[in-house]
């Protein structure tokens, strides 16, 4: 079973019903080689994941921003000496270091994820191919493939996946490396936790630190949330306004008790 779309932006190819759903993008947000940097991250994640990673890029700098901003009014006002440098300089340091490193953590637990994932797949068809009528090993085969466009076909379809799956793939190595995929992945995932830094400390770069930076600061990383928030909820079928004020709230709460803290 073949899918085949001469209409698509990239031209006409051919191919396995059970690759539609990972070359599938909503040309809503199809994005041309003009935006570099969303193209790269949309060529190795899914438009789900790259949405996810730009939240927890947003919401850690949200934090890390509301307890700098605590702490730095009694430093500005302090004998010691803490001049707008060295907020700056802390600043720089604990916002990017924080996202940097779980960017880092996130795109390393993903990629060596996925391979633990493939390698588990690849011995359960090596079985296979040795007894192709184990109807365990088949359901398993079957459950890897469930979250795709797939699951749509009738079993007798389903069946005729895995008999092509086992037909075709090759044996399962012994030791798995990274691959360039792998490491473009894994930069992809870091760039939307370390990109989603800049703007929300922009306020303080260009303005210093007090009382109208910090409500920018609030306000650019709480309309970013949102907008994420909203794109969610359009792609799922839900209220779209609902789910963007619940989370621009929640991202002024946030900041607001960070905020608490660090003073």
């Amino acid at each position: 079973m073949v899918y085949e779309s001469p209409d698509e932006p990239w031209g006409s190819r051919t191919l396995p019903l059970a690759m539609i759903d990972i070359i599938y993008l909503d040309e809503r947000h199809f994005v041309m080689a003009s935006d570099p940097i969303t193209g790269f991250q949309r060529k190795y994640m899914s438009f789900g994941d790259m949405l996810g990673e730009w939240f927890y890029g947003f919401l850690m700098v949200a934090v890390v921003c509301g307890i700098i901003g605590g702490y730095s009014e009694i430093l500005l006002n302090s004998p010691l000496g803490y001049g707008r440098i060295y907020l700056t300089v802390v600043l720089l340091v604990l916002t990017f270091g924080v996202n940097i490193t779980w960017g880092i953590i996130d795109g390393t637990t993903v990629i060596y994820g996925g391979l633990t994932d493939k390698a588990d797949l690849e011995k359960i068809i090596s079985k296979l191919k040795k007894d192709r009528n184990n109807r365990e090993l088949r359901d398993k085969i079957l459950d890897s493939i469930g979250d795709s466009s797939v699951d749509y076909l009738p079993d007798a379809e389903k069946e005729k996946i895995v008999d092509r799956i086992i037909d075709e793939a090759p044996e399962a190595p012994l030791k798995y490396h990274l691959s360039g995929d792998d490491r473009n992945t894994l930069i992809a995932i870091a760039s939307c936790d370390i990109l989603a830094v800049i703007p929300v400390i922009l306020p303080y770069l260009l303005l210093g630190f007090g009382k109208v930076p910090l409500m920018l600061s609030r306000l650019i990383a709480a309309i970013a949330i949102g907008y994420i928030c909203y794109l969610y909820a359009e792609h799922t079928g839900r209220n779209k306004w609902l789910a963007a004020g619940i989370f621009v709230l929640f991202t002024f709460v946030v900041m607001e008790i960070t905020y608490y803290f660090g003073w």
